[in-house]
């Protein structure tokens, strides 16, 4: 069976199994994991295990378990988001695979809510391998011809990379109003 919040694909065994995981919590605890997962997507944060463990403390499931129902809700919002699917596809086709009506409910509801949102981060994170996630000039020594930058990184996988330039410094001014112009004009591409 195809499932439109999938993409028109089948449903993954792996989130067949979560959602029974799912089904097993209350509601309310799934509304406050699927709180905390739309978070980590929007502001690109790493949930942390310390922080896991506080949310599902009452909840008889293993930290293993905890992280994969944490991956199948972020399955879930990121793909019916990049899909554009309705809130009431979205629940229909949650029922449909085995999912509760009150949690489907909660998850649809979240989705209504946050769907420009988590589309508009999806976009951003489209063909992009890497992002520039800070530029630092180091201190050099007023004799040396060249000026020294950090530039940090953010790979695919939320790593920081460090790479260091050198520049010389009557070109780093030229470079930084070039940069600026690069930047105005795609800051108007996106409008």
């Amino acid at each position: 069976m195809k499932f439109r919040f999938l993409g028109d694909v089948d449903c993954p065994d792996w989130l067949l199994a979560e959602i029974y995981n799912l089904s097993q919590m209350s509601a309310s605890k799934m509304k406050i994991i699927s709180n905390v997962v739309i978070k980590s997507i929007t502001e690109e944060e790493i949930v942390g295990e310390e922080q896991i463990k506080k949310l599902v403390h009452d909840i008889r499931l293993e930290v293993g378990e905890i992280k994969a129902v944490i991956a199948a809700l972020d399955m879930i919002f990121t793909s019916s988001a990049r899909n554009s699917v309705s809130s009431t596809d979205l629940s229909s086709e949650l029922q449909q695979l085995g999912l509760p009506r009150e949690h489907s409910t909660v998850i649809s509801r979240l989705h209504t809510e946050n769907c420009a949102q988590l589309a508009a981060v999806l976009t951003m994170q489209s063909l992009r391998l890497s992002r520039l996630s800070s530029i630092e000039a180091i201190p050099s020594e007023p004799t040396t011809p060249f000026a020294k930058v950090a530039l940090k990184i953010k790979t695919l996988g939320y790593k920081e990379k460090e790479t260091i330039i050198n520049i010389p410094k009557d070109k780093l001014s030229e470079l930084l109003t070039e940069l600026k112009n690069v930047r105005t004009l795609m800051e108007e591409v996106l409008q």
